[in-house]
């Protein structure tokens, strides 16, 4: 079974089969305050361009699953200082909820400061995207999309640059900006600009999902009965501190239990042995451990 973030690929592919050969494509998700807009997707000369770029990551964002159309707009925009200054652009923007264009249209068009308010309350994801083979990716980020991230009020914000196919993925995690990738923060939580490996890019499966996003935006109480594979976070370098420490922690409770010995270590292995298995086989995972069952020994 192809995970929903692996289909992100294979969606992508089917968007360049039909599209490679076209000029133009209708949008299905609010252009700004346009519905079906006609883009134009080639260059003079008829190559794709930025607004290829876009639409491809779109189709392939809504037909992989990882989220709905109705959340998505393109061409947002959020007043900046006084009234005569330039508004922030967001390529692409994603909210929590489905109503998010009455609000838009609320603002825009009546200048309601409630709908301001709200929209701001229930940004979760900013998309810039960009057709320049990642030449410039920091001024981008550090001039573009954070200034987009901090429009959100959440606490969390996921930042997306997409440039030609090339994905770089970021946070906003209270009052830090971070890589999304833990590993990527050289200085962990007090990274800066230029401590966010910018010249790493993120591979298509790290890009979560509308669910995953929510998590982390809103206090979600865990049934841990009913989680997936995809429940769960994607372990990367930054966490081998933690996992040395949880072996560490294992070998000590065994040594306190009088099982540091090959019994114990036949316990350890099948336990890992049981986790694989879970995750790859089992549909709802089933190896896990109760709140009631998490004891210091």
């Amino acid at each position: 079974m192809v995970g929903i973030n692996n289909l992100f690929l294979q969606k992508k592919q089917e968007f360049d089969k039909t599209y490679s050969s076209q000029s133009e494509f209708t949008a299905n998700i609010p252009n700004h305050l346009t519905l079906n807009k006609k883009c134009n997707i080639k260059s003079k000369k008829n190559k794709p361009n930025e607004e290829y770029y876009k639409w491809q990551f779109f189709h392939s964002l809504i037909s992989s699953g990882l989220y709905q159309k109705d959340y998505i707009g393109s061409e947002i925009s959020f007043p900046k200082g006084n009234k005569n200054s330039a508004p922030i652009k967001m390529d692409g923007a994603i909210f929590d909820n489905p109503i998010w264009f009455d609000w838009y249209k609320k603002f825009h068009n009546n200048k309601s400061q409630e709908a301001l308010d709200w929209l701001r309350k229930h940004l979760i994801v900013v998309i810039e995207f960009k057709k320049e083979y990642s030449k410039d990716t920091e001024t981008v980020y550090n001039q573009q999309l954070k200034p987009a991230m901090k429009e959100s009020e959440c606490d969390f914000c996921l930042g997306i640059i997409y440039d030609t196919e090339r994905l770089y993925l970021f946070q906003k995690k209270g009052q830090n900006y971070l890589r999304l990738d833990e590993s990527y923060n050289l200085k962990g939580d007090k990274s800066t600009t230029k401590d966010l490996s910018i010249h790493l890019t993120d591979a298509y499966y790290k890009i979560p999902s509308f669910k995953q996003v929510e998590k982390r935006t809103v206090e979600v109480v865990i049934d841990r009965s009913k989680r997936t594979v995809d429940d769960l976070d994607i372990v990367t370098g930054v966490f081998s501190n933690q996992i040395n420490d949880s072996i560490s922690d294992i070998l000590k409770t065994f040594d306190k239990v009088s099982l540091d010995n090959q019994r114990g270590y036949e316990i350890l292995i099948q336990m890992i042995a049981l986790k694989i298995f879970d995750e790859k086989k089992n549909e709802w995972l089933k190896y896990y451990i109760q709140d009631s069952e998490n004891k210091d020994l």
